[in-house]
């Protein structure tokens, strides 16, 4: 009895005390799995990564890691007040490996030297992707692949208004320069679509 109730008050504790922001990003990364995206599309140290439709940074910060002192991140996104949220953490944490670029609805605006360009549930949100598709090229080192991490709204039944189906993005792609090498589905949300240049 005496350690039940030591457990309840240590339990009341950590939970009015908790950070809720860690709680939200230790459960979104239970089920969005950053680490098993990055080996599963290949991301490993040295590499310099164009992640488009940013946000606030939640995959900035796992691609920093992992791409190290040697590698570089450009965290691109159409709003600046996402991209000032990421700056500020780079500073916060000494973060020198990440540099944020503003871009436009149909153009990143990446540098010319991209090992890979990578979005984090962001597809479905671009106005003009075939346009963003071909302007994004030239950013790409021969070699270099493009991977699209979507919500699947058929395996989760949900906001099918709002995410783009598997064949709505595979139709969309179609129209661009790349062509599909594979589709992973590991994860219990999200299909990882890697494209390569035709």
């Amino acid at each position: 009895m005496k350690n039940v109730l030591l457990l309840t008050i240590l339990l009341t504790v950590l939970l009015t005390t908790a950070d809720p922001a860690l709680f939200a990003q230790s459960h979104r990364d239970s089920w969005q799995q950053p680490e098993k995206i990055m080996d599963a599309v290949g991301i490993v140290p040295g590499m310099v990564i164009g992640e488009a439709g940013a946000g606030s940074g939640y995959f900035t910060f796992f691609l920093s890691s992992r791409v190290g002192e040697s590698g570089k991140v450009y965290a691109n996104d159409i709003l600046q007040h996402r991209l000032d949220s990421i700056d500020a953490q780079c500073q916060k944490d000494s973060i020198n490996n990440i540099v944020t670029v503003l871009g436009e609805i149909d153009d990143p605006l990446f540098p010319p030297e991209l090992d890979m360009v990578i979005m984090m549930l962001a597809f479905h949100e671009f106005t003009r992707p075939v346009e963003w598709m071909q302007n994004v090229v030239p950013s790409m080192k021969p070699g270099a692949r493009l991977v699209i991490i979507e919500r699947d709204p058929e395996r989760t039944n949900q906001e099918l208004d709002h995410y783009m189906t598997r064949a709505e993005v595979l139709s969309t792609m179609a129209k661009t320069a790349f062509k599909l090498e594979r589709v992973e589905t590991f994860l219990a949300r999200d299909n990882i679509y890697i494209f390569s240049l035709r």
